[in-house]
Order: C-alpha cells, then sequence, then structure tokens
C-alpha cells in the first residue's frame, strides 16, 4: 500500500517555527486520535472521550483547536523544539521539513520481525527568514496567518475524504493500529522526523514574493 502524502510550505521568521509547526500538527493529531478504548471481548468496546482546548499562538495571529493531553504536548514540545533549535540560526536564511508519519505494524512471521507500513505523512517545509523592517514584520505576520487558515482548512478537507484508515482492531490487534502508552487519549502510531536542508537556493527577496505572492499552496 502506497502511503498518502502532503507537503506544507511556509516561509517563518525564526520565533514562528514553533508554533506553525504546533499548529499544525496539532491539527492533523486532532482528526487522527480517539478516545480510549475499552475491551469487553475480542470485537466489543466502547470508546472514552477526549478533551479539547482553544490554544492561542503569541508570534502569529491564530489560533487553533488540540487534544488537552499533557503527555502528547510534551512530546510534540519536544521533537518540535528539537527540529527549531536545528533549523533557527543567528542570521541569513535555512530551510528545514518536519514530518508526521502515520502507520501500523505488521505482524512479525516466524523467524522475521515485525514490519511498519506507513499510510500517511504529512511534511511541513520551512524557510526561515530575518526581516529587519518593522513594516515588513507587520505584512509578514498578516499573509502568515492568512496561509495558516487556509492550510488549516485544507488539512480538515483532506482528513474528511473517504480514503482509506487502518481498520478497527481487535484486542489482540489494538497495538498494531493504536499508540496505547497514552493514558487519556489513544492516537492512531504516528512518528515525528525531521531534517535541516541548509541555505535555501533562493535568495531571501525571491522567497519573500514568493511567500507575498500566496504561492505556497498546500
Amino acid at each position: 500500500m502506497n502511503a498518502r502524502s502532503q507537503v506544507m510550505e511556509l516561509v517563518v521568521e525564526g520565533k514562528q517555527i514553533e508554533e506553525v509547526v504546533q499548529a499544525l500538527f496539532h491539527t492533523i493529531l486532532l482528526h487522527r486520535t480517539t478516545g480510549k478504548y475499552k475491551y469487553s471481548k475480542e470485537t466489543k468496546f466502547t470508546i472514552g472521550s477526549v478533551a479539547v482546548q482553544d490554544m492561542e499562538c503569541d508570534f502569529v495571529d491564530f489560533t487553533y483547536v488540540k487534544l488537552r493531553s499533557p503527555e502528547l504536548e510534551a512530546y510534540l514540545r519536544k521533537e518540535v523544539t528539537l527540529f527549531r533549535d536545528m533549523l533557527r540560526t543567528s542570521d541569513g536564511q535555512n530551510s528545514g521539513q518536519i514530518t508526521l508519519e502515520f502507520y501500523r505494524k505488521n505482524k512479525g512471521r516466524w523467524l522475521f520481525p515485525a514490519e511498519s507500513s506507513p499510510w500517511e505523512v504529512w511534511t511541513i517545509k520551512l524557510d526561515v527568514v530575518n526581516l529587519l523592517s518593522e513594516n515588513d514584520r507587520v505584512e509578514f505576520k498578516t499573509r502568515l496567518s492568512e496561509q495558516l487558515t487556509e492550510k488549516v482548512f485544507s488539512i480538515i478537507d483532506i482528513i474528511n475524504r473517504h480514503e482509506y484508515l487502518p481498520r478497527v482492531p481487535t484486542r489482540d490487534e489494538e497495538e498494531t493500529v493504536f499508540d496505547t502508552s497514552y493514558m487519556d487519549i489513544q492516537p492512531y502510531l504516528f512518528k515525528i522526523y525531521h531534517q535541516a536542508t541548509g541555505p535555501s537556493p533562493t535568495s531571501v527577496g525571491t522567497t519573500m514574493r514568493k511567500f507575498l505572492r500566496g504561492s505556497l499552496a498546500l
């Protein structure tokens, strides 16, 4: 099975890296998480509820909805902070990408270990710029807020399509589909990884013109 892949490209200032990535990844995880499964029999279960909360950004005029889960929040913050620290530089321009991958585990056979099969992959590609003019920062912040709104609506539209999801597991199969380690929620199995790609081959001016034209679409 080929995994569905989506790529989102954005231009940000260094201080906006964490909030932009968290806003998008929390939106995705909100729709790829359920309450805890409680099995009474092998194929009979009830699903618990999940709590959500509004999150207001400090460096972007943007508010999003996320799951209220301290464990998930801590894990996501740790991964995004590692990405930020690797990507952000004191001057110049840098680029990188961070990926949220959903997968399922295939049961191993005799002499063969279990394997993982990705079924959905979301990648955020960022160009980081430094702006010297306050007027540029104001315009930049406004446009970034608009683009984040567009990205979130695009994510919701994609997720609401009737495409492949792992089938509901039996009790014995639960851990091949869901991450059961969280106390309050049960996301589909996922992992996060990232890489820096070094300075962008385009100039800062070219990147800014591309940003302001709004051509960085999902």
